[in-house]
C-alpha cells in the first residue's frame, strides 16, 4: 500500500532509502497549515501512524531513523517535544519546550539547532568572525553601478523567487543568506537576461533566508 499522490505536504527520508515519513494533507487547507499527522512508511507500506496531540510545528528523523522527534503545540506558545519509534510509532521520550534550546535533550534538536551549537566559542573565534565580515563587505563593495551583470555574477549567484531582466535579487556566494537587490538597464530590447546588461543601482547587503522554487 503505497502513499497516494497529494496525500503529503511534507515528506522525509531516511538515508537507507528505504523508511520514509510523510505529513498528512490530503487536500485540505486546515491540514496544510496545522498537521496533525505524520504516516511513516517502509519499503512503500505505512507502518504506522503518529498522532503527538496537536499541530505539528517540526520533525525529523534521529537515530539513522530508527526514531521520529517531533515537535508539537500552538503557535502562540511552547510545545512538546517527543520521540516515537519510527517501527511502532510508540512513544519513548517527552519533553516540555524551552526558551533555552541548549537545554533540551540532543534529539529535540533541530538541524540548525545542533549546527548552531556545534560552533565554536571564544575571543580567537570572535575575531576570525569580524575579519571574514570585514572580507565580505570588501567583495560585495567591489560590485558597483555601472558594472556588467557577467561581473556582478563574479561575486553573486542568482536567488530564486520573482523577478525580473532588471530587477533581481542576488545571494553573496559565500553565504547564501546574505543578499542583494540589483536593477538593471537593458543593452537590448531582448525579454532574456544578457551578460552585458548595466547595474543601474545595487542595495545594501542584507540578511534573509534562502527561497527555493
Amino acid at each position: 500500500m503505497g502513499v497516494k499522490e497529494g496525500h503529503c505536504s511534507i515528506a522525509q527520508g531516511t538515508v537507507d532509502g528505504k523508511t520514509f515519513a510523510c505529513m498528512v494533507w490530503d487536500h485540505d487547507p486546515a491540514r496544510f497549515s496545522d498537521p496533525t499527522q505524520i504516516e511513516i512508511y517502509r519499503r512503500h507500506r505505512r507502518i504506522c501512524t503518529i498522532e503527538p496531540g496537536g499541530p505539528i510545528r517540526e520533525w525529523h528523523f534521529w537515530r539513522e531513523g530508527k526514531e521520529l522527534a517531533v515537535y508539537y503545540g500552538t503557535k502562540d506558545g511552547l510545545g512538546t517535544h517527543a520521540l516515537y519509534r519510527a517501527r511502532t510509532g510508540q512513544q519513548v521520550d517527552h519533553v516540555l519546550g524551552s526558551p533555552q534550546p541548549r537545554s533540551l535533550p540532543q534529539w529535540s534538536k533541530s538541524q540548525s539547532q545542533l549546527a548552531e551549537e556545534s560552533l565554536p566559542e571564544g575571543v580567537a573565534f570572535s575575531q576570525q568572525q569580524t575579519l571574514w565580515v570585514l572580507k565580505v563587505m570588501s567583495e560585495i563593495g567591489s560590485v558597483r553601478a555601472g558594472m556588467t551583470r557577467k561581473e556582478l555574477l563574479k561575486v553573486f549567484g542568482e536567488e530564486g523567487g520573482l523577478s525580473t531582466r532588471t530587477n533581481r535579487t542576488y545571494v553573496y556566494k559565500g553565504c547564501r543568506y546574505i543578499k542583494v537587490n540589483v536593477v538593471f538597464l537593458r543593452v537590448d530590447a531582448d525579454e532574456q537576461e544578457s551578460a552585458d546588461d548595466k547595474i543601474v543601482s545595487i542595495s545594501g547587503p542584507y540578511l534573509a533566508y534562502a527561497i527555493m522554487d
